[in-house]
């Protein structure tokens, strides 16, 4: 039975997704990343219509050129006139840059949410790994306390141990079992999480084996870059602002008198008396200035960020190796001790205390490997290697 069991978990293991099949899944499936993704075109056509041509207009007119018109018969004329509004061209460069960096930070604004949402998912797999490990580790002592049950029960039904050390191995047995049954649940609770980020069926089985490494990568963070778009933006429509005249107007008109055609052709300029943009001006030196502003204190705080994480895996790894190290030699040691007891010279008292600082130095492991990792995903972040 228990064979058959272990090869259904099998079966089931080897359909269960990977880290990087749920990753994708999971970027495909965020409909956050798709609506972000979609507002680079609606940025475009919002620039398209800052620069389009103005519908022309067209006047049309009717004229009656008599002085008496009871005595004398009608002298009627015509006008027909047409004007179109034209932005300068200068000015339509300028407009175009504005919509062409406002695009590129829609670009930039989808990869920090596509990297936000990867970090967020990250940290998430981390729980779930975390909670299946913890889970392991609570079925490997089950495993030792059960081996401890059984010599107890051999040795007292040789009459060699009280029926009282029997029944404190199997009272830790139980113990064990029900801390056992907590941990699934919170294996099934972490999974649901991160399933549910995913936007998947809760069926699908998670590995929970990836593990993470420090990348190489030279880029910056996406925030960083958002910000550096943010100020070519601000450069852009300062630009735009600068320009105190716009647009012109070119009409022309066609005018039919009872004794002769008038032709007229003109351009209409503004006059930039009263309204010379001054407070556009400042409204844009000033967006850029914040914007400096903000992206040179986010980048110290970035800075300074990862290097205290830095400090803190170089400690981390430190006390990883000591851990690793003292584990070893309390595996040894308990092995010695279970080989004692099971020939009546060591009691279950010495032998559970020697399973229980086991544990907590494996369970001290595991949390300090878990954190080194929770780093390392927090430095990817911040270093920019989600920003793809």
């Amino acid at each position: 039975m228990k064979k058959n069991i272990i090869g259904l978990f099998c079966v089931a293991m080897l359909h269960a997704e990977n880290y990087d099949a749920l990753l994708e899944l999971a970027i495909n499936n965020n409909a956050q990343l798709q609506i972000a993704k979609s507002q680079e075109e609606q940025t475009r056509l919002q620039g398209q219509i800052t620069t389009r041509l103005e519908n022309p207009n067209v006047e049309f007119e009717l004229s009656d050129f008599s002085n008496r018109r009871l005595l004398r018969e009608n002298q009627i004329g015509a006008r027909v006139g047409a004007s179109q509004s034209l932005l300068l061209p200068w000015v339509k460069e300028d407009k175009k840059r504005v919509t062409q960096t406002q695009i590129e930070e829609q670009e930039q604004n989808f990869k920090l949410s596509k990297a936000e949402f990867i970090y967020r998912f990250n940290s998430l797999y981390l729980s779930y790994k975390e909670a299946v490990k913890k889970r392991d580790l609570q079925q490997e002592a089950l495993e030792i306390s059960q081996k401890i049950v059984s010599i107890a029960r051999g040795r007292f039904e040789g009459g060699t141990v009280a029926k009282s050390e029997l029944y404190q191995a199997q009272i830790e047995e139980q113990e064990i079992l029900s801390e056992l049954k907590a941990l699934e649940l919170e294996v099934l609770k972490r999974k649901n999480e991160l399933l549910r980020l995913a936007n998947v069926e809760n069926s699908i089985e998670i590995e929970a084996e990836h593990q993470f490494f420090e990348t190489s990568s030279s880029s910056t963070h996406p925030l960083l870059e958002l910000r550096e778009k943010k100020e070519e933006v601000a450069k852009a429509k300062l630009a735009v602002v600068s320009n105190t005249i716009d647009s012109i107007e070119l009409f022309s008109e066609i005018e039919a008198e009872p004794d002769q055609d008038v032709f007229r052709i003109g351009v209409s300029l503004p006059m930039p008396i009263f309204n010379k943009k001054l407070e556009e001006k400042q409204l844009e030196k000033i967006e850029l200035n914040n914007q400096k502003i903000a992206r040179e204190s986010e980048e110290r705080a970035l800075n300074l960020e990862l290097e205290q994480l830095h400090k803190e895996m170089e400690r981390a790894e430190h006390l990883k190796a000591q851990y690793e190290a003292l584990e070893e030699e309390q595996k040894r040691l308990l092995e010695l001790y279970q080989k004692g007891y099971s020939i009546a010279k060591v009691n279950i008292l010495k032998l559970s205390n020697l399973k229980k600082s086991l544990l907590l130095t494996k369970e001290e492991l595991l949390a300090t490997r878990l954190s080194i990792e929770k780093n390392i995903v927090k430095i990817n972040y911040l270093q920019g290697a989600y920003n793809e």
